[in-house]
């Protein structure tokens, strides 16, 4: 892999929606030898009475499951960017079994990473009734989501429970938007290299500012490896806060970008079914969710578990030290190229 600044991104990451979505290559079915060994591994675990965050992957080994977890691993790190795992049967297991044996698979995936400043590792997503808005997360709304990425370099979510209408979950490539911009737009790519001071929402370590004390950009690169970290609504909070609002440059550069996750040729939308874990690299892939309308018993209500995770050994690794709104800025002896 050889991307750079002024040059598309040719590798499987660059993928449109309309070449997958007759495709089922991104669903990996377990079989029922590797539930069993889930299921053995669980167990093994339930009796020991540990829970996240103290177990370990040896406290949860899958000696041949493993490896085909790996595999998936990879193919969200350097392939297509993101992959769902399907057929836990949640059923089988309680709440609290849930999240252990959705800890358990994460191990062996990558490295969980907190969610909050207050170290949360786990966040339920489902209504909680509030409004999406400036002051609260979409997860616990019913609203259509604003396509972004998430703060750290790999999300996963399990669901537990549909939604009785909607909710699908909806991706797009930012490779292949890049290279669109790069295509059509390349006036646009230089904001979209400086990038924009970040709105934290709170989410900052105690004494630290809102506004995140570095510029995050949207597009960079890193090891030959292409990075994309996008949402929109922090960047324009983030310049509005730091004084400077978006320019006509600005608003014209994040709306090209938005047209084309509104683009069916470009973006790939899937429904979660109950045991089905989806994977995505934050830095290959946008995300969004489709307003949904739950079922009126609180039994069958839509509701999904979060895990953040890190690889350590991301070839994307520099950027990757921002944890964009929980951790610290890059350290000054990184040298991230961000144009010619």
């Amino acid at each position: 892999m050889n991307s750079e600044p002024g040059k598309p991104v040719v590798a499987p990451s660059a993928w449109v929606g309309a070449d997958l979505r007759s495709s089922e290559s991104w669903i990996y079915e377990l079989s029922q030898t590797q539930l069993n060994e889930l299921d053995k591994a669980l167990q093994a675990v339930d009796a020991t009475g540990l829970d996240a965050p103290v177990i370990t992957k040896e406290h949860f080994p899958l000696p041949t499951l493993s490896k085909t977890i790996a595999d998936l691993a990879h193919e969200v790190e350097e392939g297509r960017g993101f992959q769902i795992l399907r057929g836990i049967p949640v059923e089988k297991y309680n709440y609290q079994q849930m999240r252990r044996l959705f800890w358990g698979i994460g191990l062996h995936f990558a490295k969980p990473w907190p969610q909050t400043k207050d170290g949360d590792w786990f966040i339920d997503v489902r209504d909680e009734g509030k409004n999406y808005d400036e002051n609260a997360r979409g997860y616990h709304s019913t609203s259509e989501l604003r396509y972004h990425t998430d703060g750290t370099n790999m999300v996963a979510l399990l669901c537990l429970q549909k939604a009785r209408e909607g909710g699908e979950s909806s991706i797009v490539s930012s490779a292949a938007i890049y290279n669109r911009m790069l295509e059509n737009r390349p006036d646009l790519l230089d904001v979209m290299y400086e990038g924009y001071p970040h709105d934290r929402r709170g989410a900052q370590p105690d004494g630290e500012p809102r506004l995140a004390p570095w510029k995050l950009p949207v597009f960079s690169f890193v090891n030959g490896r292409f990075i994309c970290v996008y949402d929109r609504k922090p960047s324009e909070w983030g310049r509005n806060l730091a004084g400077e609002p978006f320019t006509k440059v600005d608003h014209a550069a994040f709306d090209f970008i938005d047209a084309l996750t509104q683009n069916e040729d470009f973006r790939l939308d899937m429904a979660f079914e109950p045991g089905d874990i989806q994977f995505l690299n934050n830095f290959l892939i946008l995300h969004s969710r489709k307003e949904y309308f739950d079922d009126p018993d609180p039994a069958k209500r839509r509701h999904l578990l979060r895990l953040w995770l890190d690889n350590p050994k991301s070839q994307r690794r520099a950027i990757n030290k921002i944890h964009l709104y929980t951790d610290t800025p890059l350290p000054d002896n990184i040298d991230i190229k961000l144009s010619n």
